[in-house]
């Protein structure tokens, strides 16, 4: 499968030189949240995710992770699984965030894909995936995925699409 030239690794305080780099840049930034004020440092934002992520691991046993190239070794992003509150309700949400130098490849397809194919292996009922109304990009991600987006709703401020997959029936 496609998706298995990318390795995921479980984020650890020694990623946080990428974690800053990943989410300093400004496009990526700009992709991920919407409207809001681009840190180009990225310090606080990545340390903040990155903390978050570890935690989640320590707390339910998955979340996000970090993706290496397989064959090559290099940092593509971030992305995987991890519990949120969208519409007012708490559900898993896949996630994914890819270096913009590497847009355009696939790598988060794959990450989305992964992501899904362990939310198989944890029996989990529904995962839903976010995107901002103005991304293409990231809506066709989760498409490729097997989301259907067909529910239109309000987060942080803008519209999104809202789309829900059912890993385990």
């Amino acid at each position: 499968m496609r998706a298995r030239r990318l390795r995921p690794e479980r984020p650890w305080l020694e990623h946080a030189r990428l974690y800053r780099d990943l989410l300093a840049d400004p496009a990526v930034s700009a992709a991920l949240w919407p409207g809001q004020p681009i840190d180009p440092a990225g310090d606080r934002r990545a340390l903040d995710t990155l903390a978050g992520d570890i935690d989640h691991w320590q707390q339910r046993s998955f979340g996000p992770w970090v993706f290496f190239e397989s064959a090559t070794g290099m940092f593509v992003g971030r992305g995987g699984l991890r519990t949120a509150t969208v519409a007012g309700r708490e559900c898993v949400e896949v996630l994914y965030a890819v270096r913009s130098d590497a847009w355009g490849r696939g790598y988060a397809t794959d990450m989305a894909v992964l992501a899904l194919e362990h939310a198989r292996r944890l029996r989990l009922g529904e995962v839903v995936g976010l995107t901002a109304v103005s991304n293409r990009a990231s809506r066709r991600v989760l498409e490729k995925a097997g989301m259907r987006l067909e529910e239109r709703i309000e987060h942080a401020g803008l519209p999104h699409l809202l789309g829900h997959l059912r890993p385990v029936l």
